[in-house]
């Protein structure tokens, strides 16, 4: 383990802090060494974080200590001074990773922390606009850290050609967290093609394990209320399209009930639960069939 990002984070930036920036193991600086080093030639690279298929294993911290790090190394190697890592370089959703990262400077990390829709099925619009936007952001020479629980759930392209190293964040014990593994490229491959069918993360021997420290570098507060904000609003956009989705069915129910079996408005008024005024309107309904408050 070694010390990085002594300026960045000088004693008492974190809670828990005991000296000037956080501990990083050696052979991981290594390899973002590299990365912040080559990403000035017109390179671009997507990190994997896993959590060996389990939440709640410290991907996030992790994720963020790779951020800053590649962050403050990029400025020290190529001199750019408008690259920052903070809490708005972190995305809750694969549709607002491509929004951030054309916000972006070059060289700057973007980080989309446990995006569900990333796993989207491979014909639906969200991972179509995802893939396209994949094959051309190469140009904007950012890194991208792509977190989620399950590496064996991303669709291929992501976990073997569009990616460069997979860290795996696992408990060890019990339960204890600060432990990863690290895979480059051809190393992930071989995970991924043997691995998968399975979902077993001991097939491949990984290029070397380390350790991490529970050292946030973004606000740990703030970090957390904008998670939860997002969880929130993602379950709030879910109800409302399950109950848009109710209401539609209700209404080609309803009109077909009236078309094919002669029943009167009324007596089908009655039986959905609605007003004379809301079946009338569900009848007029053409292309866009959507149900009105009934509470009238």
């Amino acid at each position: 383990m070694v010390k990085v990002c002594e300026k960045q984070f000088p004693k008492g930036s974190n809670p828990k802090q005991k000296s000037d920036g956080f501990y990083m193991d050696g052979y991981l600086k290594e390899n973002l060494d590299i990365l912040a080093e080559k990403i000035a030639d017109d390179q671009q690279f997507v990190i994997l974080i896993s959590g060996s298929g389990q939440v709640r294993v410290g991907k996030s911290v992790l994720a963020q200590q790779i951020g800053s790090y590649l962050t403050y190394k990029v400025r020290e190697m190529h001199r750019v001074r408008n690259n920052k890592f903070d809490l708005s370089n972190i995305v809750f959703k694969a549709k607002d990773l491509k929004k951030k990262a054309l916000e972006l400077p070059k060289y700057s990390v973007v980080t989309l922390d446990e995006g569900d829709d990333l796993t989207e099925h491979y014909l639906s619009a969200l991972s179509k606009e995802l893939r396209k936007f994949f094959r051309k952001c190469g140009q904007l020479n950012q890194f991208i850290i792509l977190l989620l629980p399950d590496f064996f759930e991303l669709p291929r392209s992501y976990a073997i050609t569009r990616s460069i190293c997979l860290v795996d964040v696992h408990f060890y014990k019990k339960f204890e967290r600060g432990y990863f593994k690290f895979y480059n490229f051809k190393a992930k491959k071989n995970l991924y093609l043997r691995g998968k069918k399975f979902s077993d993360y001991d097939i491949v021997n990984p290029n070397f394990s380390g350790r991490f420290t529970n050292f946030y570098t973004v606000n740990e507060t703030a970090y957390r209320s904008k998670k939860w904000r997002d969880l929130s609003n993602i379950d709030e956009a879910e109800e409302k399209t399950i109950t848009q989705k109710l209401k539609d069915n209700n209404v080609i129910l309803f009109k077909k009930l009236y078309q094919n079996l002669g029943l009167t408005i009324a007596k089908l008024a009655q039986g959905f639960g609605i007003s004379l005024r809301t079946a009338h309107r569900w009848l007029d309904t053409k292309d866009k069939m959507t149900g009105d408050n009934d509470n009238e």
